[in-house]
């Protein structure tokens, strides 16, 4: 079979570009949401455009910005990385260059996040960018952003590890509204019954959460049950879970 010969567009552009190259220029090859690396030069001396000459015959004319402090010229991401970065190795790949080089990536064209919107169901669908998760294996809940939609929709255990700092419980911060209270009579007290789990007892749901161990909050978020509840499943005679030093929760031995 005769091999694909085909030149990649834009490392064709690259090869084709006069031998005289600004930012305008190259603005012309940019392509929509493609973002822009921004090379600068640093300690030029003065504020007059600069002719910087790579390895072979071209020149790239940088043009001195205030605001960037430095001698600018800019190229769209595709023509930087054509033909494995040949442009790149153009301008950089050079035994001595003659000032200071940094190359750094603007994507102006980047979609803002998405506010974070409040939890109203369990288990409900939340593809924002913006979501925040528990992270950390093995240890206290620690809030952190999500990495985007490439990771899917949240699953129910995470999302009832949702949580925010604010002093409330993990259980009334995943629904503050719907959130269910243990009413205790002034002048009695009643002995908390622990509730079954997908008609399961509540110690051996549980169970299979604990490994590896969790913080008896974190625990009783994820199963959404009172901390109370939890403390008197782990306390009955069958339970194979129990409290260990500092709230956290592990099978027994």
């Amino acid at each position: 079979m005769k091999p694909n010969t085909t030149a990649c567009p834009s490392l064709t552009t690259v090869l084709t570009l006069p031998a005289r190259v600004d930012s305008a220029l190259l603005a012309k090859h940019s392509r929509a949401d493609d973002p822009l690396v921004v090379v600068k030069l640093v300690g030029v001396g003065n504020n007059a455009p600069y002719d910087f000459h790579d390895k072979g015959t071209r020149s790239y004319i940088f043009r001195f910005e205030s605001a960037l402090e430095g001698h600018i010229l800019r190229v769209p991401l595709h023509l930087w990385q054509a033909g494995k970065g040949r442009l790149a190795h153009d301008l950089m790949e050079q035994r001595r260059l003659p000032h200071a080089m940094v190359v750094t990536l603007d994507a102006p064209n980047a979609a803002k996040p998405a506010p974070l919107t409040n939890l109203t169901e369990m288990g409900a669908t939340d593809t924002s960018t913006d979501t925040r998760n528990v992270v950390g294996p093995g240890a206290e809940p620690t809030v952190a952003p999500a990495s985007g939609a490439a990771c899917g929709a949240l699953t129910v255990a995470e999302r009832l590890l949702t949580v925010v700092d604010s002093g409330l419980t993990e259980t009334e911060s995943a629904n503050a509204a719907d959130a269910p209270t243990v009413s205790v009579a002034v002048t009695s007290v009643e002995a908390v019954v622990p509730p079954l789990i997908a008609g399961r007892p509540l110690h051996e749901a549980a169970y299979d959460l604990v490994e590896p161990p969790k913080r008896l909050k974190a625990l009783a978020a994820l199963l959404g049950v009172a901390e109370d509840e939890l403390r008197a499943g782990i306390a009955l005679a069958d339970s194979r879970i129990e409290l260990a030093h500092a709230g956290w929760v592990r099978r027994k031995a």
